[in-house]
């Protein structure tokens, strides 16, 4: 509720103009008030650590979805590779230039544990070659 007196005060509208920050900050540059000028100052400050900060991420987001497209486009390609290679035959590992039943009777005569079947170990074949005398 106003008073009488209130009412009878004539209003002043005053017109506050909206700034941008730039205008805002060349306002502040300009002020006769040190304080405001060294508000400007710090400001401006704190802005352009902003921009930097936020052309930095914008460029790492960019190096990311790069990063993760050629990932994508490099899995499609090994897998087109692995699709058109010729197919090698299981256990086809090349031939050995030694007696696996011969290495194998020798490794279980030493207690030297080696599987029964498939490849020798390459420490069992070096151990017999050392006890056998035969050069690698």
């Amino acid at each position: 509720m106003t008073t009488a007196a209130e009412a009878d005060t004539p209003r002043v509208e005053l017109d506050v103009e909206v700034l941008s920050v730039d205008e805002l900050l060349d306002w502040g540059d300009k002020h006769p008030d040190p304080e405001v000028a060294d508000q400007a100052t710090r400001a401006r400050a704190a802005f352009e650590g902003l921009r930097h900060r936020h052309t930095t991420d914008r460029r790492l987001f960019a190096l990311e979805f790069e990063s993760t497209q050629l990932e994508r486009r490099l899995a499609e390609l090994q897998a087109q590779r692995a699709a058109l290679a010729p197919r090698r035959p299981k256990g086809a590992r090349g031939k050995v230039d030694y007696p696996a039943a011969t290495v194998r009777a020798w490794a279980a005569a030493n207690g030297m544990p080696c599987p029964r079947t498939g490849r020798v170990p390459d420490r069992v074949v070096k151990a017999w070659r050392q006890t056998a005398g035969t050069a690698e």
